[in-house]
């Protein structure tokens, strides 16, 4: 007998990958919570076969179908394609009716638009008929203009554009129209809840995204020696928004009060030569290194080797690497904006102010909130126990089960 508290989902997903992390990765990790609850039909891009193919005939997830969607020419240069906003806009229309055409060969209760989740491109899937969800959604989110001084050129132009597209977006009719077709718009923060048009806020709630990786049991962190360098890591592509330049000024800071310190740099990017020159006209080539791309596996040895995970992104919607430091005892510092400051609470971090302030002023505070824990070995030491207890309730089964119970209760399943 078919068990009808389990229905019929059709999830869209853009990008959808076992193998990667970000959009990719919360692709797949919707897909294998939400199989748990419901029977799936995945339709994603044709470039992330190869990706899924085999990790389902590996691992297959009951009541789970694939399909895929749009050209893909091998041998070409992913990034051609899977990061070319016109492309997956050309993708978003294709998907349109090719869904159309696999509506009309089975039934779907749902029809649930994942990835790509920003609130700037229209899914036009809600036009079907067929009862529609939409997100968790960002891309609402603004970096402070005081905090790009210092940037590259090329980068505050970047941010400045961006930012003019967030406003003209309340002018575009064909995202509108096609967002005003979702019963519920699930956004990452409350920023981008605000970009929406006002007719459409009522049906926005607040949901995030991203869930911790399995955590095995772990030795509890020795209490660090008050005398020991402060060991801080970062994780991330070098690009302005991620704010890697603040905290380098912090580490500056530090040591100019008398503070020990050392900062890794996990991660590459175009502003990494410039990072570069900053640190050695700082005089931290011997307290701070980039790294440059690693695997996974090493970067989760250095998650367990350092004291405190530093991340004062400007606007990003989520942080995935946040999630992982806190599952290695890793106490988080970020700045209040954006998505970080949803993941991390006072038990387990600090949340950095940057309300009315100015960029030298955020460098001081940061460094205030590292010098703090730096001095306060016991203090860094109750974070890191509560690191892992918060990362336990941030699982990827809560993200899913928790956005669909209220979907069930909105469709009234």
């Amino acid at each position: 007998m078919t068990d009808r508290r389990r229905k019929r989902i059709l999830l869209a997903c853009f990008s959808c990958s076992p193998l990667w992390g970000s959009e990719p990765g919360v692709g797949w990790n919707w897909l294998k919570e939400l199989s748990r609850l419901h029977d799936v039909t995945l339709v994603t891009h044709e470039f992330y076969r190869a990706h899924l193919e085999p990790a389902l005939a590996e691992q297959p997830l009951e009541g789970v179908e694939v399909f895929y969607s749009g050209a893909w020419a091998a041998g070409r240069p992913y990034t051609t394609f899977l990061n070319s906003r016109l492309y997956y806009l050309w993708w978003q229309i294709n998907l349109f009716f090719f869904v159309r055409r696999l509506v009309g060969t089975r039934p779907f209760d749902l029809i649930h638009h994942l990835t790509w989740g920003t609130v700037r491109f229209p899914s036009f899937l809600g036009f079907l008929g067929i009862p529609f969800v939409i997100g968790p959604l960002g891309g609402g989110d603004v970096a402070p203009r005081a905090l790009l001084s210092g940037q590259p050129f090329v980068e505050r132009a970047f941010e400045n554009i961006r930012s003019l597209s967030l406003k003209l977006f309340r002018l575009d009719a064909v995202t509108r129209a096609a967002s005003s077709r979702a019963r519920l718009i699930f956004c990452k923060t409350d920023a981008t809840m605000n970009c929406l048009p006002e007719n459409l806020r009522s049906r926005a709630q607040l949901a995030f995204e991203i869930g911790t990786p399995p955590i095995a049991n772990q030795v509890p962190k020795p209490v660090r020696e008050a005398e020991a360098p402060l060991r801080l890591l970062f994780a991330g592509r070098l690009v302005g928004l991620k704010g890697v330049s603040i905290a380098i000024a912090a580490v500056d800071r530090l040591r100019t009060r008398g503070i020990e310190v050392s900062l890794d740099i996990a991660g590459d990017g175009p502003l990494r030569h410039h990072l570069a020159r900053q640190i050695t006209d700082l005089h931290l080539t011997d307290h701070v290194r980039i790294l440059g791309m690693l695997p996974r596996e090493e970067l989760f040895l250095l998650y367990e080797a350092a004291d405190v995970f530093v991340f004062p992104s400007l606007r990003d919607s989520s942080g995935n690497v946040i999630l992982e430091a806190l599952s290695k005892q890793l106490p988080v510092v970020c700045l209040d904006l954006a998505g970080p400051k949803y993941y991390v609470s006072p038990e387990c971090g600090v949340v950095v102010s940057t309300v009315g302030l100015s960029r030298s002023a955020v460098e001081d505070a940061l460094a205030s909130a590292l010098s703090s824990l730096a001095r306060d070995p016991e203090r860094l030491a109750r974070l890191s126990r509560a690191a892992l207890s918060h990362a336990r309730t941030q699982t990827w089964a809560y993200r899913v089960t928790t956005a669909y119970d209220r979907i069930a209760e909105t469709l009234g399943w």
